[in-house]
């Protein structure tokens, strides 16, 4: 078994070293992908983002995933959402990447939060030392510094390789009510060897509370363009359908978004709105049904469809035919929608919230500020009065640009070269005690 500890590179491309003295090609790193935000047979659209980059990775690297999955003992009145996960496969293959589902043990809710980097730890440790006999993984990258970045910087001690962090939401209250988990996610950014932020602001709010900028770098998401595509019918979009794409759940602003759409009805528009997404945990299921009973009394029934969830392929036709689609968070770490939208030539309204204002300029849409319904409903009616001078050649090619995978992954492998010629493996040390 070859185990990749160090490169020491007189080149740019330290992935150059990976290959033998007797090769004329570099082979390609074995990367192991950390992440249990990533599609599984029960939730099927959970880290869509994660699987993208794994899946366009194949160009540059030899991806396997490890996918922890919550257990929690089948205990009485909990609530299905657990029993359902016990359905997943401990293994299966992902548009032709091995993917790997071991267990980690949780509580009900958040009870065991605090130490669910240990649980999870124990799990994807037991999986990659399997995997490590057929598999010598060069690097990890892991999706997220709490659980799974805490848990890769010790996988990466054990096997000496360089682990990534790629950091998806913002640094603020749902660390601040645990030191222990604030205290984890400090000491897995310090000991990465390299920190992914996905927008400027998730960059700031990591900066702000543990410094380590010499090993931050901002990569966003990325928008497979093979899916979303411009429409090659050549149909018009219907001037007075907006969109709105994402869980839906508070932060997302929905409510905000009722009352401009019933500003913009009072103004004489003949506004209609779609909601594609769905609201798979309870804490949402009941931000749902707040949303419903908004729609009647403001009385919109016959403006508001609720379309439910909808996978990329079947949610294309939608962004398609939609003259503009609005994301109105009070929070956002990135803003994903916004790029697949504008990746099928369709102009977007957001919310100054974090992610979106690394998206969205004069040219492609309209940012507005957050819990403002006049402000959002202004904005939609200036991209809809509009909505002929954008370009959906443009937009796409803006998207494609700035965010298209083929983007994102050049950089993605030059950030792996990075991680592989900077890597210096500390002493080896026992789990015990980490």
């Amino acid at each position: 078994m070859v185990i990749f500890t160090n490169v020491e590179s007189s080149g740019p491309d330290a992935m150059a070293k990976l290959a033998g003295p007797a090769s004329s090609h570099p082979r390609r790193p074995k990367v192991l992908f950390l992440s249990k935000n990533f599609p599984n047979k029960v939730f099927d659209v959970l880290g869509l983002w994660v699987e993208n980059l794994v899946r366009h990775s194949v160009s540059f690297c030899e991806p396997k995933v490890i996918s922890p999955v919550q257990y929690c003992p089948p205990l009485p009145g909990l609530p299905d959402y657990y029993a359902r996960l016990r359905s997943i496969p401990r293994h299966c293959s992902w548009d032709g990447v091995e993917v790997f589902y071991p267990r980690y043990l949780v509580g009900p809710g958040y009870s065991l939060r605090s130490i669910e980097w240990a649980t999870y730890y124990l799990a994807a440790r037991r999986q990659a030392d399997q995997l490590r006999h057929e598999f010598p993984f060069d690097l990890i990258h892991a999706h997220f510094t709490y659980p799974d970045g805490c848990a890769a910087v010790r996988l990466g001690r054990r096997f000496q390789v360089p682990v990534i962090i790629t950091e998806h939401v913002p640094w603020g209250p749902w660390m601040d009510s645990s030191t222990i988990v604030l205290r984890q996610a400090i000491r897995a950014v310090r000991e990465c060897t390299l920190l992914v932020a996905v927008s400027t602001s998730v960059r700031d709010s990591i900066l702000g509370v543990v410094g380590a900028p010499e090993k931050m770098r901002v990569i966003p998401n990325a928008v497979d363009g093979t899916i979303f595509t411009l429409s090659t019918k050549g149909q018009r979009p219907k001037d007075n359908q907006i969109i709105f794409v994402g869980a839906i759940r508070p932060v997302k602003g929905v409510d905000i978004l009722l009352r401009a759409t019933r500003l913009l009805v009072e103004s004489g528009r003949d506004i209609h709105l779609l909601l594609v997404g769905e609201s798979f945990f309870k804490n949402y299921q009941r931000e749902y049904e707040r949303i419903r009973r908004m729609v009647q009394e403001l009385n919109l029934e016959g403006r508001v469809q609720f379309v439910g969830k909808r996978r990329p392929v079947e949610l294309v036709r939608y962004v398609q035919e939609s003259a503009a689609l609005v994301l109105p968070s009070r929070a956002e770490s990135f803003g994903m929608v916004l790029v697949e939208a504008l990746a099928c030539g369709t102009p977007i309204v957001a919310t100054r919230c974090g992610g979106p204002e690394d998206i969205v300029n004069g040219q492609v849409g309209v940012l507005v500020p957050p819990e403002n319904p006049q402000a959002l409903a202004a904005g939609i009616a200036h991209v809809l009065d509009k909505r002929n001078s954008y370009n959906p050649e443009v937009l796409r090619s803006y998207a494609l640009q700035h965010f298209g995978l083929d983007s994102v992954g050049s950089r993605l492998k030059t950030l792996y070269a990075e991680a592989l010629d900077r890597f210096e493996a500390p002493p080896s040390v026992s789990d015990h005690g980490s």
